[in-house]
């Protein structure tokens, strides 16, 4: 039902919709919003409860826990029973996804989408309708850290989203933003959106750390730089020096946060340092074998457990906190490039439109500048053909990259290039950058 919304919503003339500016956030993101808002927490102390709360809901309500999870067990043993429990990865979510689904959700409380996964795969994943509120009552809590009030800040969101017609900005009510087609605006077009900026009195910018650094010389090229409060980094990996670098150039504080599509853990740098501290409301996280594994909180309809991200971090914490440090993103570093100045973050590239649940797996190569080839691998329960799979998948990834030379390719499973360590990549990147 949240997804119809959504989509209708997209299709309506956003002048009309200003009203939703200043609807109170509780109103507007829901009851779990409301309810959320005061649970939002980093004390490492509601860890074993909150794991005992959502073993106990896996066992009942998924089949993967009624096959692994003992039916007793005491509050002081939930650590010990996650440790034995097997590790799911966006491999088994893709091919077997009602096993770990919930039976008590269905279209009315819930919807599906895709996420680019560990790597980069493309991977179907259920979320609750109760997940929207939850997710930003922490993102809010996130944020008013550096004074943002929805109501009354309008951020400028440099993230990968495509307008329509030659529209390069569009202005969203409901989150207060201008929103940016970066596949079009370029050193040429650049003043319209900087007429933009000026007449909405942008105080924030939210987008990819690769998307707010390309700007950056696009405002040093037009001698104007905004007088904001903060930038708001998000869904790419970052480095500390490169949020130093964004930092002094536009001499304000940069606050970033790391999660996933697959809603599993939230972690919040606050001081630009690398080291984030972990919201133990939303989840749990582990290292196992070096690797990030999670078990989350919040997503009743596909409560995972023991979950795979593919980033490698370390976990440290005090008296009262977990903190991440030396976290690697799975993706955050890949790009596509048109030319050697003009580049495309791989967190753009996933279409999340419906073809992906048709695709096992997909990974872009590219040789040349301006020049990608697309491998494709088909699931096999699909009932469309992989030449219509590939027709389809084409035609929109076109859309998304015009001024790119796109080829794409079926190829068997076996034929997708993994890293030294057996993980899945979006992106394999041949140009001499």
């Amino acid at each position: 039902m949240l997804f119809y919304l959504k989509k209708f919503y997209d299709l309506l003339d956003k002048k009309h919709l200003t009203c939703l500016q200043y609807i109170p956030d509780c109103i507007l993101f829901g009851k779990s919003y409301f309810v959320w808002k005061s649970k939002v927490s980093f004390d490492k102390h509601l860890i074993d409860q909150n794991l005992y709360d959502t073993l106990n809901y896996v066992r009942k309500h998924t089949q993967y826990g009624k096959d692994h999870i003992p039916k007793t067990f005491e509050l002081k043993d939930a650590k010990n029973i996650l440790a034995t429990l097997p590790l799911i990865s966006s491999y088994d979510l893709a091919t077997n996804l009602s096993y770990y689904t919930s039976d008590e959700y269905n279209s009315f409380n819930s919807y599906s989408t895709t996420t680019g996964g560990t790597g980069g795969n493309p991977t179907t994943i259920i979320l609750s309708n109760a997940l929207y509120g939850i997710e930003w009552a922490h993102v809010h809590h996130i944020w008013s850290s550096v004074g943002y009030d929805r109501k009354k800040d309008t951020k400028l969101t440099l993230r990968g989203k495509m307008l329509k017609g030659e529209k390069l900005v569009e202005y969203n009510p409901v989150y207060n933003e201008l929103v940016v087609d970066v596949f079009k605006v370029n050193a040429n077009n650049f003043p319209q959106l900087l007429e933009a900026i000026k007449s909405y009195d942008i105080k924030y910018i939210h987008g990819y750390p690769s998307l707010v650094k390309e700007y950056t010389t696009y405002f040093k090229l037009h001698n104007y730089i905004p007088k904001l409060k903060a930038i708001l980094l998000t869904s790419e990996g970052v480095n500390i020096e490169d949020k130093k670098w964004i930092a002094d150039f536009f001499g304000c504080k940069v606050l970033s946060f790391y999660g996933q599509s697959e809603r599993a853990l939230i972690a919040a740098d606050f001081e630009a340092n690398g080291i984030y501290k972990v919201y133990t409301s939303y989840g749990y996280p582990r290292i196992v074998d070096g690797e990030l594994v999670i078990t989350s909180f919040v997503n009743r309809a596909l409560p995972l457990v023991n979950y795979k991200i593919g980033d490698g971090a370390e976990i440290f914490e005090d008296e009262h906190c977990l903190y991440l440090k030396n976290l690697s993103s799975r993706r955050g570093k890949d790009f596509i490039y048109l030319t050697k100045e003009k580049k495309i973050a791989s967190t753009s590239l996933g279409l999340h439109t419906s073809i992906q649940n048709e695709i096992l797996y997909y990974q872009f190569h590219q040789k040349e500048f301006g020049k990608v080839e697309i491998w494709i691998v088909p699931k096999i329960t699909s009932p469309i053909s992989a030449e219509e799979i590939a027709t389809t998948f084409s035609h929109q990834m076109k859309e998304r990259l015009k001024d790119f030379d796109i080829d794409i390719r079926i190829v068997s499973e076996t034929k997708i290039v993994k890293s030294h360590r057996g993980k899945l990549m979006i992106l394999v990147q041949e140009l001499k950058i």
